[in-house]
């Protein structure tokens, strides 16, 4: 019995020190509306609030971007926050940037979304080594407790693997953000 149970020890001594450590990077996405937005939202007909971003993804790391090895990353990639979070301000930033009324409180309409997914992987693009990061997203644009309008975007963000996955993240972030802004349904609900 003693012998058995010190052999047991022993392999699990051993595995703990045959097991890597496995290291996420962390990265700051600190995302800033940038540029001509895709749309002039100044004259919209309601007051709009940016609610709660949550996040369906079934991962323990809130803050995980990708648990994919990219980049000599082994454990992937994860943010300053929240991913659900940094899309909730990003969409407060580009909703901002395109002149919305926006209101912290009340207002006549909220949008709400949920991160589904995310998809890392490199890519080669006539000859440059890029990083491709898919974010997609459910969001529902609501009236009290009823749906007015509803989607799935898909934000897919592609830089240079050099330029490192912080810039990709904004990338995909913006994409996100114009493909709900440039939306013609979700414009005439708002406008």
């Amino acid at each position: 019995m003693k012998i058995r149970y010190l052999f047991s020890l022993s392999i699990a001594c051993i595995s703990l020190f045959a097991v890597p450590a496995i290291a996420v990077e962390d990265i700051v996405v600190s995302y800033k509306a940038e540029g001509s937005p895709r749309a002039n939202l100044s004259n919209m007909k309601i007051d709009l609030r940016i609610a709660e971003f949550t996040d369906g993804r079934s991962v323990d790391n809130p803050r995980l971007i990708t648990d994919a090895m990219l980049l000599g990353a082994d454990g992937g990639f994860q943010a300053e926050k929240a991913l659900s979070e940094i899309i909730r301000e990003a969409m407060k930033e580009g909703f901002a940037n395109a002149n919305a009324k926006l209101v912290e409180t009340g207002g006549d309409m909220y949008l709400q979304g949920n991160l589904l997914s995310t998809e890392a992987q490199i890519i080669d693009r006539a000859g440059v080594e890029t990083i491709q990061l898919t974010l997609r997203t459910s969001v529902q644009l609501m009236s009290g407790s009823r749906t007015i309008w509803q989607t799935t975007l898909f934000g897919r963000g592609r830089t240079a693997a050099s330029e490192g996955m912080a810039v990709t993240v904004r990338a995909a972030l913006t994409r996100l953000i114009n493909e709900l802004i440039g939306d013609d349904y979700f414009l005439a609900e708002i406008r």
